[in-house]
């Protein structure tokens, strides 16, 4: 599994001049879980990098996306140990997960892991707590899930708006990495995501808005990077 690192600062702001700023900083790896095929426990690590301890909520949810929106929902799917924890400073908490029941499913299951800096009750009336929140994927691999290209459609949308869909036919995640929009005149106009995350579940569709409204009807040229490498496509606009 790659493990990478993300620096989360958790800032309490002043109120105006009379108030305080104080700043401490949390370190978590990885920056998103995977399981492969059977595996069914895992750990990820959240250290206190800040001056002053921390209490940290973890909560299991399942991930489905409908639309633009991801859909989170409270799961019993997964353990979570310690749940629950407070971390000295320059500390490391290690939590581990464990999924319940059988990995045989045909599809892969995605969920997602809210972690929730809980403000200190010490906190004076001159400052403003900002509590951090973590959103980390967690992905559980079946050997049995069959990835698939992702299907990718244009039409005109509202404001003369070019709408770029992606369908995902397979059984596993893929993930948009980069795309480049190539008009007939030879622009490359922005594609702005309609979502919060570059992810493409199963079954799922994702949007994308072209910042371009040149092109009245006829081709468009798309180049995507996903997870799964590099795609090139010739979109016919649809009214």
């Amino acid at each position: 599994m790659q493990s990478k690192t993300i620096l989360a600062a958790l800032l309490f702001l002043g109120c105006f001049q009379t108030g305080k700023v104080k700043a401490s900083s949390l370190e978590i790896s990885p920056l998103t879980v995977n399981l492969l095929p059977g595996q069914k426990v895992t750990t990820i690590e959240v250290t206190n990098r800040g001056g002053s301890p921390v209490a940290i909520q973890i909560r299991a949810y399942g991930w489905t996306q409908q639309g633009k929106e991801d859909v989170l929902t409270p799961t019993p799917d997964l353990i979570l140990s310690p749940p629950i924890f407070t971390i000295p400073e320059g500390v490391s908490q290690t939590i581990r997960l464990m999924l319940r029941g059988e990995t045989a499913a045909i599809d892969e299951r995605s969920y997602r892991l809210l972690i929730d800096e809980v403000p200190s009750a010490n906190i004076d009336d001159q400052q403003v707590a900002i509590a951090m929140r973590v959103s980390l994927p967690m992905i559980a691999a079946t050997a049995s899930a069959a990835s698939r290209e992702l299907q990718w459609h244009a039409k005109r949308g509202p404001g003369n708006q070019i709408l770029l869909s992606a369908t995902n036919p397979g059984q596993t995640h893929d993930k948009v990495a980069e795309i480049v929009v190539t008009l007939p005149d030879g622009t490359h106009p922005k594609a702005v995501a309609s979502g919060t995350n570059p992810y493409v579940l199963a079954g799922a569709q994702r949007y994308w808005v072209v910042e371009d409204g040149r092109v009245p009807t006829g081709m468009l040229r798309l180049s995507v990077t996903t997870k799964a490498g590099n795609d090139e496509h010739n979109l016919a606009v649809a009214p």
